[in-house]
């Protein structure tokens, strides 16, 4: 308890650390933009006082602030550049875009359309117009270039990433994408007006509408970003109504929707292990790709969550205590369905070994009783030539009492468990069974592959028994019988044109039939209206 402890406090820190970050450049970026404002989005007279000073920091701030984004974007959501690719990228960008920015200071020309506010540099060295455009548009390409990349970056580590993260990433990488799109038409308009084939001032105005608007997505993406996070804690106040009118089952659903974690499972601690919500056995990844939260002490529940999930960990207490009386709700009904799961394996297990002892009887008695009376057979008729006609009377009726009892000894074996059911198949002993009933019964079957042994033998005493009724109770009457694989059951049909009005209320007979089919996992159904012939119909499980 003492690990999940410190783990917890660990990535409470490492959440605070990640916001601590990303305000820094957070407030970086707001200075470098109100410098870019104070220097070049005013359009300031050049014969301003301090201007120089103004264009000497607002050149370079003009560029750097696609660095500052680029540490934003590949640093998010923790404010860290964990990637070394990555680090060296925005040292790449801080790099380039410094240069440039000299570059554009030795090299800064008015142009006709601007010459009353964007006069030159005080550092200016060559006055060339064309040569200042032209690094102007080489930065544009190289910014357009390097943004696919940090695109590119994004949207690998969102593949990669968990539900949750994908859910948070995205929708910054499409803030990301537009901003991409809104900086380089602003840009281009804004080259096109240099270069006197713009729109003049029109053009001018498009040019700075369409960079402010591109300035503000990215601030307003980590804006909603971190809205989302914050009302996410509004939706736990709605979690408890929800619970109310939900099923168990639902809980773990519910509970990954307001913790916008699509892989949130929850399991309950028993003596044997982990259950889910479905009381089936639950085994946690030991590869460090979820974190396990307990609840309570000792824990009702443990939630199995997106390790991120730990950085908000006021979120996931709020909605645990919301959840507590649905998660104890949802631990009985996951404890009922393991007991109701291990009683039907364990009929399973039961009907296993009781077909298992029925065929060693079979064969017992077919390769040990069996033959020796037929060799008890061999040795009255070898005996039979050396005596005289009355005793040889006497011999011919013990072989035919011999005979007798062979006959009664293989119809008790055939009962038990037929040999031609385990050596040819469900389809050749269910024609067997036919051509003994006497009936008129017809066979339609499909099936080109073995069964497991206990489907098998479920199906073979189905058809046993409904032979019988239809000898004993409907004689004379037509019946039909129907094995088809479909959907990964086996389905079995046995109908006649009798009277109806069979029922497993009165007998055993059939109750006992819907006891073994549903021992291995199957349905067991009867349809006999009176004066409508009857159907009976067996679902198997079968892969």
């Amino acid at each position: 308890m003492q690990k999940t402890v410190t783990q917890e406090q660990r990535a409470a820190g490492a959440s605070a650390k990640a916001l601590e970050n990303t305000g820094l450049w957070m407030i970086v970026l707001g200075l470098v933009l109100h410098l870019e404002n104070l220097s070049n989005g005013l359009g300031l007279a050049t014969e301003m006082p301090g201007r120089e000073l103004l264009v000497l920091v607002g050149v370079p701030a003009v560029w750097l602030k696609y660095a500052v984004g680029g540490q934003l974007l590949l640093g998010y959501p923790t404010g860290r550049v964990e990637n070394l690719f990555e680090r060296r990228l925005v040292v790449a960008l801080f790099v380039v875009y410094t240069v440039g920015a000299g570059l554009l200071l030795v090299t800064k020309t008015p142009v006709p359309q601007c010459a009353d506010w964007c006069g030159p540099s005080p550092v200016q060295i060559v006055a060339d117009a064309g040569l200042y455009i032209g690094i102007r548009s080489t930065l544009v390409v190289i910014t357009v270039a390097l943004a696919g990349v940090v695109l590119t970056l994004l949207t690998r580590r969102m593949v990669r990433s968990s539900p949750r993260q994908r859910n948070v990433l995205g929708f910054m990488i499409v803030t990301a994408g537009a901003t991409v799109l809104l900086i380089a038409a602003s840009h281009v308009l804004l080259l096109a007006v240099y270069g006197g084939a713009g729109g003049g001032t029109t053009g001018q105005q498009v040019s700075l509408a369409a960079g402010w608007v591109a300035v503000a997505a990215l601030p307003g993406a980590f804006l909603v970003g971190l809205l989302r996070e914050r009302l996410a804690f509004a939706s736990v106040g709605s979690l408890v109504g929800k619970l109310e009118q939900v099923s168990a089952d639902r809980v773990e659903a519910e509970l990954g929707t307001t913790l916008r974690d699509p892989s949130l499972r929850v399991a309950f601690p028993t003596d044997n292990g982990l259950l889910d919500v479905e009381g089936r056995p639950h085994e946690v990844p030991s590869d460090g790709s979820v974190s396990v939260t307990p609840l309570g002490d000792p824990p009702v529940a443990v939630l199995v969550h997106d390790p991120e999930l730990c950085e908000n960990r006021e979120l996931l207490d709020a909605a645990a205590t919301a959840a507590r009386l649905a998660l104890d709700n949802a631990r009985l009904h996951a404890e009922v369905r393991a007991q109701l799961a291990e009683v039907r394996a364990s009929r399973q297990r039961i009907t296993a070994a009781a077909d298992a002892e029925r065929q060693r009887l079979e064969r017992d008695l077919h390769d040990g009783a069996q033959q020796r009376l037929l060799g008890v057979g061999l040795a009255l008729g070898a005996l039979r030539t050396g005596l005289a006609a009355e005793d040889r009377d006497l011999v011919d009726e013990l072989e035919q009492e011999l005979r007798a009892a062979i006959g009664e000894l293989r119809d008790l074996a055939h009962g038990i468990r037929p040999a031609v059911l385990t050596d040819q198949g469900l389809p050749a002993a269910v024609a067997g069974l036919i051509r003994r009933s006497g009936n008129r019964v017809t066979l339609d079957t499909c099936l080109t592959q073995r069964l497991d042994p206990s489907i098998e033998a479920a199906a073979y005493y189905v058809v046993s028994e409904a032979l019988q009724n239809i000898a004993k109770h409907t004689a004379g009457a037509g019946g039909r019988v129907r094995l088809v694989h479909q959907a990964g059951l086996l389905v079995l049909d046995v109908a006649d044109d009798g009277p109806g009005g069979a029922s497993m209320r009165t007998g055993n007979g059939l109750r006992g039939l819907a006891d073994r089919v549903e021992a291995v996992g199957g349905r067991f159904q009867i349809q006999s209206a009176p004066g409508h012939g009857t159907l009976i119909r067996a679902e198997l499980p079968c892969g």
